[in-house]
C-alpha cells in the first residue's frame, strides 16, 4: 500500500461537479444496461472496472476543454426582494478533470457492474410463475422496489462496520491497489519519472494482452485449455478421465494449463496475497485432483453411477431430476404425494461433500475471526481506536466531514420499512412475511465483520447463500418465491455491503470526501436499478427467443437467447424453497451437517499450533477459504487455470515480491491492470465482431 498509493491530497479538488452528475449518469446507465443485457443472454459483452476507467478519462478531459465556465445553481432559501440564501449549485467546468471526479464516477458505474441479484427473482416470475400466482407478473412499482432495498441495504450494513473493514490498516482490500494504482497514474504529474514509466508500462501492456488475447480467445481457442497429461499420455488419461477438461463425466481437470489471461485472471494471481492463494489453491487442486476421483474410484454413494464432475440433481435411478414430477404446475408448491412416488433428490458424491464443505466454511469464519482477529474485533467496538493500527491513510481523512452514524442508521430503517411494506402488500407475489426481512438483516449481520475481514485481507470471498436458503427451508418449507426472497435479501444484503465497504476503502485511498462517497454510491445504485429493470423487461417482453429456451421449445433457434441464469435460479428456487432441506439433506446425506462441526473445531487446531510455534506459519493456514474453495472447480470454472493461476502467483507473489522487489513495487499492479485491460478490449472486440 505505501508504495502504491501516495500520502499525499489536495482538498480543493471538487468533487461532485457538473462533469461528475453527467459522466455517472451516462455509465452508470450503461453498465446497468449492459448488465441487464448479459443476464438474459448465453454469450456476454464482458465489462469491468478498467473499461470505466478508460472510457471515462477522455470522457472527462474532453469536458473540461469545451465546457464553459458558467455558473449553474439557484439560491434557497430564495428572497429576491432584500437577501438572497445560499447559492446551491456550481461551475460547469470548475478546473481540470481531476481524479477524484473519475473515482467517484467510477465507484457510482461500478456498482451496476452485474446485474442486480433481485432480477433472479422478477426473471422466474415472469418466465416460470404462471399468471394464475402472480397475475400482475409483479409490476414496475413492486419490482423497483424489490431492487432498490435490496441493493441499498447493504450501505447502511457498509457504513455501520467502517471501525471493522475500512479503517483499520490491515483491511487493505487488495483489488483496490489496482484500481488505485491506475487512476494515480492518469492523474499524476508526469514530470514524475514513477509516473511516466508506469503510463508507458500500462499501455504496452494493454496493447500487447489486446493482441495476443486473440488467439485464445477467437483465433486458436484450444490454447485457453492445455491438459499436459493428456499430451503426455498421448491421448485421453485411462479410464477414469482424472485428466481431459473440467465438462461433467470428461475428467477432473488434472494437469490442465491456460494460455488465456482471462481465465488465469480469476485467481487475481498479481494482486491476492500468497498465502490466501495457497489456500485456494491447494483446496481446489486437493479436492478435484485427489480427492474426487478417490470417490469414484470407491464408488462411495454410487460415485461411478453419476458424471464425475456433474453439479447437477439426479432421481433414484441416476438421471437428471424432473422437478416438474414433483410439484404443482400451476403453483409450483410441492406435492408430496408425487415426491413419494417419483423418487428423493441425488446428488453426485463429491458435489455433496461441497456442501459439507460450505456449512464448514461458515462455522470456521466464525471461530477463525474470533481467534485470529479479536483484537481487530474488540478496538472496533471501542470508540476510541488504537492509533497504531489505524490506517494514514484514514488519518489523513479526518480533515473531512465523516458521514453520520446516524446516516446509515436511518437509511437501514428506512430500507429495512419498506422491505417490509413491499413482503406484506404483494404477500400473494413474493410469499414471504415481515418476520423474513428481519432474520434475512439479523442473519447477513452475523456474517457481515467475519466474512468482512477475511475479504479485505485476503481477496477471497466466503458465500453465505447455503446457510440463508437452508435456514428459510426449515422454518417455512414448501415457499419457492419466499425462499430467492428471503436469499436475496440476506445473501445479497452482505454480497452488497462487502462491495461498498471496499468502495469506502477506495475512498480513503483516493482522498474521498466521504459524504461524496456516500452520495455516489446512491445516485449509482437507484439509476442503476431502474435501468436493470426496464432492460430486463423490454427483453423479456420483446425477445420470445427468450421464453422458447427457458421452456426448451422446438422454437428456439437462436442460442444467444439461451439465458443461463434463471432456469438455474428456478431450478434452486423449487429444491431449495419447494422440496426444502428438511427432504434434500435426509438419508444419507444428513452426514454432511457435520461440517459445521469439522468447521468449527478446525481452526482451534491451527490456533493452537501458532500459539506453541508462534513462528511457523500456523497462521497462515486459513481454513475459511480452504472449505469455501473445496470443490468449487466443479461450478466455478476454475480448473483450468489452476496450474498456470499457481504459476503466475508463485512468479508475481513469490519471486518477484522477494527477489525484485524494486521491480514489484514500481510496475506489479499496473502490469495487472493492463493485462486485465487488454483482455477485456479484445473481449469486447470479439463480441462486437
Amino acid at each position: 500500500v505505501a508504495v502504491t498509493i501516495p500520502v499525499s491530497d489536495d482538498p480543493t479538488l471538487p468533487c461532485l461537479t457538473f462533469r461528475f452528475w453527467v459522466l455517472a449518469t451516462i455509465f452508470s446507465i450503461l453498465a446497468a444496461a449492459v448488465g441487464a443485457f448479459n443476464f438474459l443472454r448465453y454469450n456476454q459483452i464482458a465489462l469491468t472496472t478498467f473499461a470505466f476507467i478508460l472510457m471515462s478519462y477522455p470522457c472527462g478531459l474532453l469536458m473540461a476543454k469545451i465546457l464553459p465556465s458558467w455558473k449553474i445553481g439557484f439560491y434557497w432559501p430564495s428572497d429576491f426582494l432584500f437577501a438572497r440564501g445560499t447559492f446551491i449549485g456550481g461551475s460547469l467546468n470548475p478546473g481540470p478533470f481531476n481524479v477524484k471526479e473519475q473515482t467517484l464516477i467510477i465507484v457510482a458505474a461500478s456498482t451496476n457492474l452485474g446485474a442486480a441479484y433481485a432480477l433472479d427473482i422478477l426473471s422466474i416470475q415472469r418466465l416460470f410463475f404462471g399468471p394464475n400466482q402472480n397475475p400482475n407478473n409483479v409490476g414496475w412499482a413492486a419490482s423497483l422496489l424489490l431492487l432498490w432495498t435490496t441493493q441499498c441495504l447493504g450501505y447502511s450494513m457498509a457504513g455501520l462496520s467502517r471501525s471493522w473493514l475500512v479503517y483499520p490498516a490491515a483491511m487493505w482490500w487488495p483489488t483496490n491497489l489496482v484500481t488505485a494504482n491506475l487512476l494515480h497514474i492518469f492523474h499524476s504529474d508526469l514530470q514524475q519519472e514513477v509516473v511516466r514509466d508506469r503510463l508507458a508500462v500500462f499501455k504496452k501492456i494493454t496493447v500487447l494482452a489486446l493482441v495476443y488475447e486473440l488467439l485464445p480467445q477467437f483465433f486458436a481457442g484450444y490454447l485457453s485449455r492445455i491438459s499436459l497429461v493428456c499430451l503426455a499420455l498421448g491421448g485421453a488419461s485411462g479410464k477414469l478421465g482424472i485428466a481431459a477438461d473440467y465438462s461433467p463425466g470428461r475428467g477432473t481437470g488434472v494437469g490442465i494449463v491456460t494460455l488465456d489471461w482471462a481465465g488465469v485472471s480469476q485467481l487475481g494471481p498479481l494482486y491476492t496475497p500468497l498465502w490466501a492463494q495457497m489456500n485456494v489453491l491447494i483446496s481446489l487442486m486437493v479436492s478435484s485432483w485427489i480427492f474426487t476421483p478417490l470417490l469414484y474410484v470407491s464408488d462411495f454413494w454410487n460415485a461411478k453411477s453419476y458424471p464425475i464432475t456433474s453439479t447437477g440433481t439426479f432421481d433414484n435411478e441416476f438421471r437428471p431430476y424432473d422437478v416438474s414430477r414433483v410439484i404443482d404446475l400451476q403453483t409450483h408448491d410441492l406435492v408430496v404425494a408425487k415426491y413419494d412416488a417419483y423418487s428423493p433428490l441425488m446428488l453426485n458424491p463429491a458435489w455433496a461433500i461441497v456442501y459439507a464443505a460450505g456449512f464448514a466454511a461458515l462455522s470456521a469464519t466464525l471461530v477463525h475471526v474470533f481467534l485470529f482477529h479479536g483484537q481487530e474485533l474488540a478496538e472496533g467496538f471501542r470508540s476510541s481506536r488504537n492509533p497504531e493500527s489505524e490506517d494514514v491513510h484514514v488519518k489523513m481523512m479526518r480533515k473531512y466531514p465523516e458521514v453520520p452514524f446516524t446516516w446509515y442508521l436511518a437509511t437501514l430503517v428506512i430500507f429495512a420499512a419498506l422491505s417490509i411494506f413491499l413482503v406484506e402488500y404483494w404477500n400473494t407475489e413474493f410469499g414471504m412475511r415481515w418476520w423474513g426481512v428481519l432474520l434475512a438483516i439479523a442473519m447477513a449481520f452475523i456474517f457481515l465483520i467475519p466474512t468482512g475481514i477475511i475479504l479485505a485481507i485476503s481477496n477471497a470471498t466466503i458465500g453465505t447463500n447455503i446457510i440463508v436458503e437452508l435456514i428459510y427451508g426449515f422454518i417455512d418449507p414448501g415457499k419457492a418465491i419466499a425462499n430467492t426472497v428471503f436469499k436475496t435479501y440476506g445473501f445479497n444484503s452482505l454480497h452488497q455491503a462487502h462491495a461498498l465497504a471496499s468502495d469506502l476503502k477506495l475512498g480513503v485511498y483516493m482522498k474521498i470526501p466521504p459524504k461524496a462517497m456516500f452520495i455516489s454510491q446512491f445516485y449509482g445504485t437507484i439509476i442503476g436499478s431502474i435501468v436493470n429493470y426496464a432492460v430486463m423487461d423490454m427483453l423479456i417482453r420483446n425477445v420470445k427467443q427468450i421464453w422458447y429456451f427457458t421452456h426448451h421449445s422446438p422454437l428456439a433457434i437462436d442460442n444467444h437467447w439461451n439465458a443461463q441464469n434463471p432456469p438455474v435460479f428456478y431450478t434452486a428456487s423449487l429444491i431449495w424453497g419447494a422440496i426444502g432441506p428438511q427432504r434434500f439433506f435426509s438419508g444419507q446425506y444428513s452426514v454432511l451437517y457435520y461440517g459445521f462441526l469439522v468447521g468449527a473445531i478446525a481452526p482451534v487446531l491451527t490456533w493452537g499450533l501458532h500459539r506453541r510455534f508462534p513462528g511457523s506459519g500456523w497462521n497462515y493456514v486459513n481454513f475459511p477459504i480452504f472449505f469455501q474453495y473445496w470443490g468449487k472447480a466443479q461450478s466455478n470454472g476454475f480448473a483450468n487455470c489452476l496450474v498456470s493461476g499457481f504459476a503466475a502467483s508463485l512468479t508475481s507473489q513469490f519471486w518477484l515480491k522477494r527477489h525484485h522487489r524494486t521491480w514489484y513495487d514500481k510496475y506489479n499492479y499496473t502490469v495487472s491492470a493492463g493485462l486485465d485491460s487488454g483482455s477485456m478490449f479484445t473481449a469486447i472486440i470479439i463480441y462486437l465482431v
